[in-house]
């Protein structure tokens, strides 16, 4: 859990760091406008309507919200993952020592027995008991499926646990375990949540994308293309004798600099 917070404290300033400069580009190429045209021009834009803003922001939150979902996934599933394991061992408790009696006694009805009566939980795949590296009984739980190789390593399948077996209950470190005993979790599971999961966000991210790209579009079209299109109608208008108008929104951006450098030049030429 620690790696998310890491991984966005360095997205979040590796993000700040990239906007700091392209603003303080943004600002460099500003000032170093010809001060003489400036001048003429007698006026200066304030705040830009340039599209280069709009697509940083617009890049850089998509990026924001495809971490925060790659991050969410990553959780959810070590969630499960944990959750299942937790599920496996509270279902070895029950038969540990049983089974750690039935190898002693090499019953292995007993110790078959034992390992069905594991199946009840639900999740279980296999089980695996092993005394001296050597695999003394393997049971499949679940059907085995085919599971695409990047999918094996992309969800860290098979999800197992390994508990060791002592004699009469002794855990002290020095004692030789009796044996061991592997719980593996249903790898069909895992996958089906990971890869639902997986589907799940796609979908959420696909449709926070298209929010924000109406959302641009309308803005766009409000703040530039209507404005433009008001202009061009006007400027279409051979009778218009008058003043080209924006409104008070346009007054201090490209458009109303636009407007303004158009009027002084007609009342120029009308005065020549």
């Amino acid at each position: 859990m620690y790696r998310h917070w890491v991984i966005c404290v360095v997205y979040l300033y590796a993000t700040r760091t990239i906007w700091g400069i392209y603003l303080k580009r943004n600002l460099i190429h500003k000032i170093s406008v010809n001060e003489e045209d400036l001048t003429k021009m007698k006026t200066r834009v304030q705040r830009s309507l340039t599209l280069k803003s709009m697509i940083v922001f617009f890049v850089i939150t998509l990026l924001s919200f495809a971490l925060f979902l790659a991050i969410q996934f990553s959780y959810l599933l070590e969630q499960r993952k944990h959750d299942y394991l937790g599920q496996l061992s509270n279902a070895v408790v029950q038969i540990q020592k049983p089974l750690t009696d039935s190898l002693l006694s090499s019953d292995l009805n007993e110790v078959k027995r034992l390992l069905v009566s594991l199946k009840t939980s639900g999740i279980m795949g296999k089980a695996i008991v092993t005394v001296d590296d050597a695999t003394v009984m393997s049971l499949d739980f679940a059907t085995p499926r085919p599971i695409p190789e990047w999918a094996v390593k992309f969800t860290g399948i098979p999800v197992e646990l390994t508990v060791p077996l002592y004699a009469y209950g002794n855990m002290l470190l020095t004692v030789k375990p009796q044996g061991y005993l592997t719980l593996q979790v249903d790898s069909n599971r895992v996958y089906r949540f990971a890869f639902n999961t997986l589907a799940l966000m796609t979908t959420t991210y696909l449709l926070l994308v298209l929010i924000i790209a109406i959302a641009m579009t309308w803005c766009v079209s409000r703040m530039i293309v209507r404005p433009l299109r008001k202009i061009a109608l006007e400027l279409q208008d051979t009778d218009n004798q008058h003043d080209i108008q924006v409104s008070d929104y346009h007054n201090d951006d490209e458009l109303g600099l636009l407007a303004k450098n158009y009027n002084r030049q007609r009342k120029k030429q009308n005065s020549d």
